[in-house]
């Protein structure tokens, strides 16, 4: 059986606030919205700049042709594996585990 709790609550519901607090809330809020600061935005424009620069590509065709040499090294002993791993779940009946 669900039940729920049906007493009143300890707080009971309030009233909004009074207009005069409402007023004097909207009196200190600032007219104008704060700017950050021309330093600061020169300092975040000198970083983003460092950021994009750093991750350019390389325009080195010995680096790239290196890379991907190891890319394909790489994926060639993952295929050497992987049937490895079959040839030894068909020989002894292992079962396949998920990764």
């Amino acid at each position: 059986m669900n039940t729920t709790d049906l007493s009143p609550t300890a707080h009971p519901p309030q009233a909004g606030p009074s207009p005069a607090r409402v007023e004097d809330a909207i009196a200190a809020i600032p007219a104008r919205t704060p700017r950050t600061s021309t330093a600061d935005r020169l300092a975040m424009r000198i970083g983003l700049w460092l950021l994009l620069w750093s991750t350019r590509p390389s325009d080195d065709r010995e680096s790239a042709e290196r890379a991907h040499a190891a890319r394909l090294v790489a994926d060639a002993t993952r295929a050497e594996h992987d049937v490895a791993v079959a040839r030894a779940q068909s020989l002894y009946g292992a079962h396949r585990f998920i990764r």
